[in-house]
């Protein structure tokens, strides 16, 4: 029974660990099952893997199991039943390949969240492009943490992070064994999507092992079955006649992803390991945008199809150590992984001389990343108090580049121009990192109190680089931007017994401006995308305190925290007096809240499990200005059940959340209402080794609108309602997944 460790909510909370630990060593009259499903999880994102109970902070785990039984295979499937986190969804006809733009935690979101597969960092999004980088096959585990984790990962963890990890060959050789490796055959209704896989690992001797996994998903539009196809209460005027689709409707889409994974462990000795890894992910959407087909005032668009490749390719090469001497363990790792996509827009018109047309936007974007970790773990004692010592290095280089080009092809007259256009763009540049980090975990009074502090020293250099698509602008700077910035974390938790304890968390973190925000360049005609040079680096200082018990068969945990972003950068700023946009720093944006969550193991079949978070935020545009509210999550909370049926070899799943009303920034705004969801899942094992797993999502196919909506204003434009439509911002009805695992 998995139940009480992964609570039927896609994520367990740190005192889970705990009470799974706890349960495991003290109720050895529990079943076979459930003592498999209480044993300790353990995190890496502390740097040193200890349980989640022994964390001072909130971090929410989801392992593959999990990600199995449920078929999750997008960020808005991972964080469904997440309180507080929430996934952004890319609705804009301007960029309509769909997909995910990243995670929202606390109110923050976009690259202010890090986020990594296997410690290497995952390219950041740009205005007119995507961060859907994220595929769920072979994962191991991801951790999401709440909060600011820059002491330990980077400038990038201003808010948090959330963090894959992949299967190595240990997880499918069992002991004993020499070979093993599963396979899942998948479904899922909300994106029409199928998803195959195959991983396979060998033991060749007693130090050399190898995994080889390879999986393909194709999957299509998201269908929103509840959303209004005539807009809501925005209306709708898309070209519907002329073979458009309605503003309840994404573009058709057909994608294909393609991931290889190639692992291969060698023990050099029985205290050191060497480790290569491969691992490409290659996803083609192929778009057929309809929103404007028809006539306008320059012609009439016959079809306009799009294409978008995005790859992310991951060569890393660990070695792994462990001394026992003055620095008890020493890992290293070196990591090349270049991300990027090509992208191809093709524009079929007859102007209104009666020519045909076609014209085709190129763009060429690439963030690669060369990366170098090396950690030291040491231990030791010093009078009444031990050590654990984590320290090291972190650096790397980041090369940026993006390049548009447009083709126009008059074929009625057989003529071909080829330009830059002069929309937006950036210019190219390198950004290097070399930080050096400290984390000193002391125990004192015989384990009843903990107390951590920590320290990076972050160093951030900008090289810009002018190129043939930046439009010339008098203020795109070229000069170089440095910052130097010492970050600080502590931390301490206070054991009354062994029942009770209570924990408070001090951090900070900052990030700079990325190469869009500082150096943009766009002209428009109407409107001028413009430089940034005056932004400076965000910062943030978050406080958190906690209580939890840990009994025999459940727990619970309350912890409230507070978090004061400075330099806050807004995207979309008008100057004053001016038609330029550009980018500017807020004063301030605070988020403040409380988080819960729980579970008990009624007997050895039934476990209950809830959660449930509350925040609000605030912004000052400037020194001295009023307040405005800051769009956060509104109260969420989470139930779940567990009850397994052993005999019959199947689980039985629920998840019921509960969702209050979104505050908009504005009373101007749409404000998202209230709404209830029911989730029913089911694992049902068909023979040894083969399970079936399936669940219907939203059973009484409620109609919801997520976080999204909230931006969105109660009246608008015709332009604007056809663009990007309210009502793409609806959750899915009621939707079924099916999959089926076979472990050999």
């Amino acid at each position: 029974m998995r139940a009480l460790l992964l609570a039927s909510t896609a994520a367990a909370s740190m005192p889970l660990a705990a009470t799974a630990q706890q349960v495991a060593t003290s109720e050895t009259a529990t079943s076979e099952t459930a003592s498999r499903v209480l044993q300790p999880i353990t995190i890496m994102l502390d740097r040193i893997g200890r349980a989640l109970t022994d964390v001072a902070g909130h971090v929410s785990v989801v392992d593959g199991a999990e990600i199995q039984e449920k078929n999750i295979q997008s960020l808005e499937d991972l964080v469904r039943t997440m309180p507080g986190v929430t996934a952004s969804r890319q609705v804009s006809t301007a960029d309509p390949f769909g997909g995910a733009t990243g995670v929202r935690i606390r109110g923050v979101e976009g690259n202010r969240v890090q986020m990594q597969v296997d410690g290497s960092r995952v390219a950041e999004r740009i205005m007119d492009g995507s961060r859907d980088y994220l595929d769920f096959n072979f994962t191991r585990q991801v951790d999401v943490v709440r909060g600011p984790a820059s002491v330990l990962w980077g400038a990038d963890a201003l808010g948090g992070v959330v963090a894959m990890r992949t299967i190595t060959p240990d997880d499918l050789i069992a002991p004993g064994a020499t070979r093993g490796g599963e396979a899942t055959i998948g479904y899922s209704e909300v994106t029409d999507s199928t998803d195959v896989s195959l991983a396979f690992a060998q033991r060749f001797s007693d130090t050399v092992s190898m995994l080889f996994a390879r999986s393909r998903t194709v999957d299509h539009e998201m269908t929103l079955s509840n959303a209004d196809p005539d807009g809501g209460i925005w209306g709708c005027s898309r070209p519907v006649a002329y073979g458009g689709i309605s503003c309840g409707e994404f573009n058709p889409l057909d994608r294909t992803t393609d991931r290889t994974l190639i692992k291969l462990d060698w023990d050099l000795t029985p205290a050191q390991r060497l480790s290569f890894t491969y691992d490409r992910m290659d996803r083609l959407s192929e778009v057929d945008l309809r929103t404007t087909l028809g006539p306008s005032t320059t012609g009439y668009l016959i079809e306009n199809p799009r294409t978008r490749d995005i790859t992310r390719t991951h060569y890393g090469i660990t070695h792994d150590a462990t001394f026992g001497g003055a620095i008890d363990t020493l890992k290293t790792s070196l990591s090349w992984t270049p991300n990027g996509y090509k992208q191809e827009a093709l524009a079929v018109t007859r102007n209104t001389a009666g020519d045909t047309v076609n014209t085709t936007d190129y763009l060429d974007y690439s963030e690669d990343f060369l990366e170098l970790d090396i950690q030291a773990t040491s231990r030791f004692v010093v009078g009444g108090s031990s050590h654990v010592l984590t320290y090291g290095f972190d650096g790397d280089r980041a090369d940026t580049s993006y390049d548009r080009r447009r083709r126009v092809e008059n074929v009625t007259q057989g003529t071909t121009v080829d330009s830059r256009p002069s929309g937006f763009n950036f210019t190219d540049g390198t950004t290097t990192r070399r930080d050096l980090y400290l984390q000193d975990q002391i125990t004192l009074f015989d384990g009843q109190l903990e107390v951590t502090g920590g320290l990076r020293y972050a160093t951030y250099r900008m090289d810009p680089s002018l190129n043939s698509a930046v439009v010339s602008h008098p203020d795109n700077p070229t000069e170089v931007r440095t910052a130097e910035e010492l970050l600080k974390s502590l931390s301490a938790t206070w054991h009354f017994d062994q029942t009770y304890s209570v924990w408070a968390h001090y951090g900070e973190g900052f990030k700079m401006p990325t190469f869009q925000q500082l150096y943009t360049s766009s002209t428009q005609g109407s409107f001028d995308l413009v430089p940034a040079p005056w932004l400076v680096p965000e910062e943030v200082k978050s406080i958190e305190i906690g209580v939890r018990g840990v009994y025999g068969r459940g727990f619970w945990s309350v912890n409230a925290f507070k978090a004061d972003y400075d330099n806050f950068i807004e995207s979309f700023w008008f100057i004053p007096g001016t038609n330029d946009i550009s980018y500017r720093n807020i004063t301030q944006v605070s988020t403040w809240g409380v988080e819960a969550e729980g579970a008990w193991e009624v007997t050895n079949a039934l476990a209950l499990t809830g959660s449930l978070a509350w925040m609000r935020g605030e912004q000052r545009a400037s020194a001295g200005a009023a307040p405005t509210r800051f769009v956060v999550p509104p109260l969420t909370a989470v139930l779940g059940a567990t009850y397994e049926l052993p005999a019959y070899g199947l689980t039985l799943r629920a998840d019921a959340t509960f969702a209050g009303e979104v505050t908009p920034s504005s009373y101007a705004n749409f404000t998202p209402p209230s709404y209830q969801l029911l989730d029913l899942g089911a694992s049902w094992e068909l023979a040894p080794g083969t399970v079936l797993n399936m669940a219907v999502n939203n059973v009484f196919d409620e109609k919801y609108y997520g976080i999204g909506a909230a931006s969105y204003g109660l009246t608008t434009t015709a332009a604007t309602a056809n663009t990007v439509p309210l009502e793409l911002q609806t959750g899915a009805g009621r939707n079924m997944t099916l999959a089926i695992n076979y472990t050999f």
